[in-house]
């Protein structure tokens, strides 16, 4: 654990090694009047600092994986000041703790008119994905991307709940089986995965996916397999974590997206300012091969030209563009 340094009743955490749960044994055993924090890239949960009740200012710098703030900032108590340098607020998280006497000072809050997807969404995906991971070796864990939105988001969740060295040392795959992809989504996944220092597993030669997951799992061993599959795209699953089905390799399947709905989706991804696949701007809102995907046509407008995906106003109409041939 993290050495906090403390001074006239400031604390300071500061880099990598400090965790939620440093966080939450500060916040239980102390009680300063100023926390700071500075370069926590493992902290995801701020929700521990409302239940100090000496704090008076909180300072948030440069912690990229902050996701979650529960009751923190609201309702009467002795917080005077909420500062957030270089860590992404939601507009709906602004919203919440700007209705009282607090001074909230923030340089990186979400778009306007993005109020999705809920804290406690992205908090369950996160206490998933540890619960899940957590008795598992990182060499043992094997995490699908395919360059798509879900995944994408999927990813960051990951990186968030486990930290960037954790997921370093996870397989990383990619299951495509078509000769039919897009130039775009394969260029956008190589730099998607060169930018986080990862490197990916393609099986190849594979005619199926049940093929490709089990060459994927003779050639890394993997146990759990991470993917990005809501529940809007049908499929056998079921549920969020789920045993692989008789004939499949055996493997728990993950989907921490699976309850997430399209503008859960793109609201996270705007509100993060996550990488996506260029294809999403010029109108496609769900990606497949070349000959059964086109631009959705209820972005279409009266140029010829195209809304970007997270215009669509019904996410039941993601799959509009894709058709079976």
């Amino acid at each position: 654990m993290s050495r906090p340094t403390v001074s006239d009743r400031t604390v300071t955490l500061a880099g990598p090694g400090v965790t939620d749960a440093t966080l939450a044994e500060l916040c239980a055993k102390s009680s300063p009047q100023c926390i700071e924090l500075e370069s926590c890239g493992r902290v995801t949960d701020l929700s521990p600092l409302a239940r100090v009740p000496s704090l008076r200012e909180v300072i948030v710098s440069n912690c990229r994986s902050v996701r979650y703030l529960g009751p923190l900032g609201q309702g009467p108590g002795s917080l005077r000041r909420l500062v957030f340098r270089r860590t992404p607020v939601t507009r709906a998280q602004a919203s919440d703790m700007t209705g009282g006497s607090m001074e909230l000072v923030a340089d990186a809050v979400g778009p306007a008119g993005v109020l999705r997807p809920p804290q406690s969404l992205v908090r369950s995906s996160i206490d998933l994905i540890r619960n899940v991971a957590g008795p598992y070796r990182a060499e043992e864990i094997g995490i699908a991307f395919n360059g798509g939105k879900d995944s994408v988001v999927m990813m960051d969740l990951f990186r968030c709940a486990m930290g960037t060295e954790f997921m370093s040392r996870c397989c990383v795959f990619y299951l495509g089986t078509s000769s039919e992809e897009f130039g775009e989504v394969v260029r956008f996944r190589n730099d998607f995965v060169r930018d986080w220092g990862l490197s990916l597993t393609e099986p190849g030669g594979a005619a199926s996916m049940k093929d490709s997951l089990a060459r994927v799992k003779e050639m890394r061993g993997i146990c759990v397999a991470f993917m990005g599959t809501r529940v809007s795209d049908g499929g056998h699953q079921t549920d969020e974590v789920e045993r692989t089905t008789a004939g499949w390799p055996d493997l728990v399947r993950v989907c921490p997206v699976f309850h997430w709905d399209y503008e859960d989706v793109w609201g996270y991804t705007l509100t993060y300012g996550l990488p996506y696949c260029p294809l999403y701007t010029l109108g496609y809102t769900s990606l497949g091969d070349l000959s059964t995907t086109i631009p959705n046509p209820l972005l279409r407008r009266d140029d010829g030209t195209f809304h970007p995906a997270w215009e669509l106003t019904d996410g039941s109409a993601e799959r509009r563009g894709r058709f079976v041939v």
